[in-house]
């Protein structure tokens, strides 16, 4: 799940016209940790996904994962929808009993 949220990021990134640098200090983190996440390689806190997310245009969103397709296929079809109104990033929360 790190690698396509990292994925997302980037192409979010790339076409807000951003580099990783630009990025890291709308962020406050330096280019090597945002190019980390990038890569899926590094975990990393809700609030810093918040604000990477929001500097390049998107809008995190949890959803349990049984329901990660069904959301997708509902954001798939927004495509060419208002440009200016955030796209949705979605992940998943993994059940845990208890």
């Amino acid at each position: 799940m790190l690698k396509q949220i990292g994925k997302s990021l980037q192409q979010a990134r790339t076409v807000r016209g951003l580099t990783q640098t630009e990025l890291g200090a709308l962020v406050g983190l330096p280019q090597s940790h945002i190019s980390k996440i990038e890569r899926g390689e590094t975990d990393f806190q809700w609030t810093t996904l918040e604000q990477i997310a929001n500097a390049v245009g998107l809008s995190p969103l949890l959803v349990p994962t049984g329901l990660v397709p069904l959301v997708e296929s509902l954001m798939n079809g927004r495509k060419g929808k208002d440009e200016e109104e955030p796209v949705p990033l979605v992940g998943s929360l993994m059940e845990t009993e208890g």
